[in-house]
């Protein structure tokens, strides 16, 4: 292993440690202040999340700005890093004292029509607790991780999202894994707000065309499985709401790519409504609209 990479570790079962000894609305506190230590001192990608935020705000006439926003986006994730160290070292208390859901009838009634479903989400919130929210509630859940360049930190991750109930495949061989579980009538959790380069999908994401992996529908249309939308809103130290939106439906019409292009479009604007309603809640640090729109995109490229 390499040496930065003993020492990211090392930082991070120390903030476990330091986590652990907190109150909740203490680890808030702590939440804050890294955020304001990354934002005001590293300064990590603070550009890109202004140059994002005043691309799509603008001047609200609300008075804030993409400065004042981004330092928000940055108090959120601290937020959301100190309570996931909590979560990590087992100190937090129990999930079900922490989450207030609604929309649940929809998974029911997926699984009751035995067609399995695909749970999508963006990097918005505490995203880690949406996939441990399904298996609290009793449902069979895989969801899709990309590995970490550091080894020891990604398996101290895949514990954590095993003790949660959940099953974890690897981005790279995700997919025969994704179409089996469906066709068991589970469910399946997806984060499908990251720009998918030449090959994706370009549609209207916050005003911007943006390419969006096709995955998601492609799974709806080959297996029949409803798409159901879910996001998690921090409504108080260690408290979250959790949402699960009326599903959408993969009806096939002949034309694959149209389809594609449709039912990716209709749960892009779902998130697009989430994040315009909660913006501190998103990863904007994210390059989304890295690649460029080609000059026909109205289909997968």
């Amino acid at each position: 292993m390499k040496l930065s990479h003993l020492v990211e570790y090392a930082g991070l079962r120390l903030l476990m440690s330091l986590a652990t000894r907190l109150s909740p609305v203490l680890a808030t506190r702590a939440g804050d202040i890294l955020g304001d230590l990354v934002f005001y001192v590293t300064g990590m990608r603070k550009k890109l999340v202004m140059e994002h935020l005043g691309r799509v705000y603008g001047d609200t006439g609300d008075g804030a700005t993409p400065r004042s926003r981004a330092r928000s986006v940055y108090r959120q994730l601290g937020r959301t890093a100190v309570e996931h160290a909590r979560l990590l070292a087992g100190k937090t208390s129990d999930l079900r004292d922490r989450l207030t859901i609604s929309g649940e009838e929809h998974i029911a009634r997926a699984r009751q029509e035995g067609r399995g479903v695909i749970l999508i989400t963006g990097h918005f919130g505490y995203w880690e607790l949406l996939g441990a929210t399904v298996a609290l509630l009793g449902y069979p859940i895989t969801v899709v991780a990309k590995k970490l360049h550091n080894p020891a930190v990604d398996r101290l991750m895949l514990k954590g999202r095993e003790r949660l109930g959940m099953k974890v495949t690897n981005m790279d061989s995700a997919a025969p894994v994704m179409l089996r579980a469906l066709r068991r009538n589970e469910c399946i959790g997806l984060l499908a707000d990251q720009d998918a380069g030449p090959g994706g999908v370009f549609v209207e994401f916050l005003g911007l065309r943006a390419s969006t992996y096709q995955g998601p529908a492609l799974f709806a249309l080959r297996t029949g499985a409803l798409i159901v939308p879910c996001f998690i809103i921090r409504s108080g130290p260690e408290r979250h709401r959790v949402c699960f939106e009326a599903p959408i439906e993969a009806t096939p019409t002949g034309d694959e790519p149209a389809d594609i292009a449709r039912i990716t479009q209709a749960y892009t604007d779902v998130l697009a409504r989430y994040i315009l309603d909660y913006p501190d809640h998103w990863f904007w640090v994210h390059r989304r609209w890295k690649t460029p729109v080609p000059a026909d995109s109205s289909h997968v490229q």
